[in-house]
């Protein structure tokens, strides 16, 4: 009993014949060399196709479309306070380089003149000894 069980698995699970191969070949082959039945039974199956497709009531699609409106809403407006938020730190960053680098002049432009007035008393104070001794 055991061994009818599985020689009858054995038997449901054959391949098909070679012959049945060979004829589903050349049903395939018929339909291919003709190339308007296959563009037919194209748009045969594309009807079906069609008409499988379930559409939306309005009400539906209205919803759907309110909620991809609010999503861009918000998404735009979280995207344009990141933006203005990184632009008012790189302003304060630009600002902080200019006040340092003003502070920076600012200091070498003092120095300089004393610089040059000191250099400028030096001179003159070499060439009035240098007439006191003559």
């Amino acid at each position: 009993m055991a061994e009818d069980k599985k020689t009858k698995k054995k038997a449901d699970t054959k391949p098909a014949k070679k012959s049945d191969k060979k004829s589903d070949k050349k049903a395939g082959n018929k339909s291919s060399k003709n190339p308007f039945k296959a563009i037919g039974a194209f748009f045969k199956s594309v009807r079906s196709e069609g008409k499988k497709v379930v559409w939306p009531k309005a009400p539906e699609v209205l919803k759907n479309t309110i909620v991809v409106l609010v999503v861009i809403i918000i998404l735009g407006l979280a995207i344009f306070g990141i933006d203005q938020a990184l632009s008012q730190g790189m302003k304060g960053i630009k600002k902080l380089a200019e006040d340092n680098t003003k502070a920076t002049s600012t200091t070498q432009a003092v120095t300089m003149p004393d610089l040059s007035d000191v250099t400028t008393a030096d001179k003159e104070a070499k060439t009035t000894t240098a007439a006191a001794e003559k």
